[in-house]
């Protein structure tokens, strides 16, 4: 599936859960929350179900932290240039034998450059900068402060992302699984706003695993690679995928009316039977 596939699909299965969690009494919010818990859920189970592709370059995940792909071309081709200029200056110092580099100019600019063609290099790998950063500090959470396991988890696989293939390890049923796992636990220790983004996020994470089943690339096991879902019921951006897709925003819509109607009608026939006493 593409973005708008699996952004609808993530709508519906949202949606869905958080109409089976409400009637299920799992959270007994006030009326007037009802609204804006919906958009929440719904908001978070998008977000999970466009999260697996962070280990895809061109996603659009990984779009929103990265520069198009011409910015980055010209990034790397600015940072090779001034490394070079930077080197040769330097050498060239070193080779007249002057090795006071902090006073003299030429030997401040080659470290003007060397530092420059650092700057530019980051901002072509900002992906991998950005991930591996966001890893780095989670896994520093959890060793300093003793947090919940699911914030190692998520800092390891946020340290693989940059190096791991499409459709590898984050796209597994068993790394969803693990995660599922670690996430319900952390989340049924907190508010109940946290636990509908958490099963949010969840639905949209496995509503992605499920909509690539059924296209043409499918899924793998981590533990057995070889073994691989794909249906091949329709091709990624196709006619099907589009229907597929307007049928989930049209479902989605109807249970989003019938989740606020149905939370407004007790207060309407409470209000009518005061009436009706009086």
């Amino acid at each position: 599936m593409n973005k708008k596939g699996h952004v609808a699909l993530a709508a519906i299965a949202g949606s869905l859960s958080f109409y089976t969690a409400l009637h299920s009494k799992l959270w007994n919010p006030s009326h007037e929350y009802i609204g804006p818990l919906l958009i929440l859920s719904v908001g978070a189970a998008i977000t999970g179900g466009l999260a697996p592709d962070l280990d895809h370059k061109t996603s659009t995940a990984s779009q929103h932290i990265q520069f198009s792909v011409q910015k980055r071309r010209f990034f790397r081709l600015v940072s090779v240039l001034m490394l070079v200029v930077g080197v040769i200056l330097l050498a060239l110092k070193l080779y007249e034998g002057d090795w006071r580099l902090s006073v003299l100019p030429a030997a401040k600019n080659a470290l003007i450059c060397l530092v420059g063609s650092l700057i530019f290099f980051m901002l072509a790998n900002m992906r991998n900068i950005v991930l591996s950063g966001v890893g780095i500090t989670l896994l520093a959470m959890y060793s300093l402060y003793g947090l919940h396991w699911i914030t190692a988890f998520a800092g390891l696989g946020f340290l693989m992302l940059p190096v791991v293939k499409h459709r590898g390890i984050i796209h597994t049923p068993e790394y969803a699984i693990v995660m599922s796992l670690g996430i319900i636990s952390f989340s049924f220790q907190q508010s109940d706003t946290v636990q509908i983004l958490a099963i949010g996020f969840l639905t949209g994470w496995w509503a992605h695993l499920v909509g690539d089943c059924f296209g043409s690339d499918g899924i793998h096991s981590l533990i057995i690679p070889k073994l691989k879902i794909g249906l091949h019921l329709f091709s990624n951006g196709g006619t099907v995928e589009r229907w597929i897709s307007r049928i989930c925003w049209c479902s989605s819509l109807i249970v989003w009316v019938i989740i606020l109607t149905n939370q407004a009608l007790p207060n309407v026939t409470f209000f009518k039977t005061l009436n009706f006493l009086q």
